[in-house]
């Protein structure tokens, strides 16, 4: 386990180079496999008061917040809750964990983490502070970093569970075309392979869950900025998505939803700019929420992006968007 630095000495560039120095190695010892909801954060705090004071709040205001880009309000994360004194074996197996401790004999606020402590994927974090305020102090200049390492403990259960299934021969297009392969589980089928374009779908009764892959020829970094990925993501949709209708077809929703785009450090391809809204479909009705990332790949000389759009009209989206938007952060280049 490792402890961050006092409250009064971080600063956000400290935060962030938290999610490398903070990051203990996998235990090699075998675990149970971890349990909770999908995205769900189980809080352990050492009474009822700090659940619903200013403790608690601080926490249900950051995790509870609506993600963006859903056509229903939906929650980034659902939260479960016990006091220390219930903490048993049982709730031990919790794939993400924060624990509080208020102790006034101590003089700052630190935060310490773990992974795989009592299972497996597992992501421990317990923040220790001398009083309540304090405490809330370290969380809201961490947080970000927080929900960073949960959001990879549960892409991590969600990949082991479809690595079992996954579709070779979807995998080895990906790879013979594109130079990179992506976890896709069985249910899906490549609806288009065209040069600079890859659409691989899974469809139900009801909805229907996308994957697409497309390149252009990269030229500078102005084509990451959010009106070239839009305009990028808008040509390769009308070209290669129709419609239900004649005349209709697939485009971004830049009005009510405008895409909001991110630097995200993590994902496995290097430096690559996330982008979340809605799509719809142009002379239709039709829409739905999206995920991508773009990055420029080096061997080819591309600019590459990776999306997952999901539609399943008048049912909630989050979950269904998190197992897609795994399998893209499966990404993996071929050697």
């Amino acid at each position: 386990m490792k402890t961050m630095k006092p409250c009064h000495l971080l600063c956000l560039c400290m935060a962030v180079g938290l999610l490398a120095a903070c990051h203990d190695k996998p235990n090699t010892v075998r675990k149970d496999r971890s349990a909770g909801g999908t995205t769900e954060i189980l809080v352990v705090t050492q009474n009822i008061e700090q659940w619903d004071g200013m403790i608690g709040d601080s926490i249900k205001h950051y995790f509870l917040d609506y993600q963006y880009g859903l056509p229903q309000p939906e929650s980034q994360n659902d939260l479960a809750h016990v006091n220390v004194k219930g903490f048993s074996d049982m709730f031990k197996k919790h794939k993400c964990i924060l624990e509080v401790e208020i102790n006034p004999h101590i003089e700052f606020a630190k935060a310490e983490t773990a992974e795989n402590v009592w299972a497996a994927p597992q992501r421990y974090v317990k923040i220790t502070a001398p009083n309540a305020m304090a405490w809330v102090e370290l969380f809201d200049k961490q947080k970000d970093v927080y929900k960073h390492w949960f959001d990879q403990v549960e892409r991590e259960r969600i990949l082991s569970v479809f690595r079992p299934s996954v579709d070779n021969n979807i995998v080895n297009a990906i790879g013979e075309k594109m130079g990179f392969t992506m976890t896709v589980p069985q249910g899906f089928f490549i609806a288009k392979n065209e040069p600079d374009f890859m659409w691989i779908r899974k469809e139900l009764e009801r909805s229907s869950a996308c994957l697409l892959i497309y390149q252009v020829p990269y030229l500078d970094t102005a084509q990451f900025s959010v009106n070239s990925l839009v305009a990028m993501r808008n040509m390769m949709l009308q070209k290669h998505i129709p419609g239900p209708l004649e005349g209709s077809y697939m485009t971004t929703e830049t009005e009510f939803v405008p895409p909001m785009v991110s630097y995200v450090s993590d994902f496995p391809a290097g430096y690559t700019i996330e982008m979340r809204g809605m799509w719809k479909v142009e002379n239709d009705f039709m829409g739905g929420p999206f995920v991508s990332y773009t990055f420029a790949d080096g061997k080819t000389g591309n600019l590459v992006t990776v999306e997952a759009y999901y539609y399943e009209p008048n049912q909630k989206k989050r979950n269904n968007l998190l197992q897609l938007e795994a399998i893209l952060y499966s990404l993996k280049f071929v050697e």
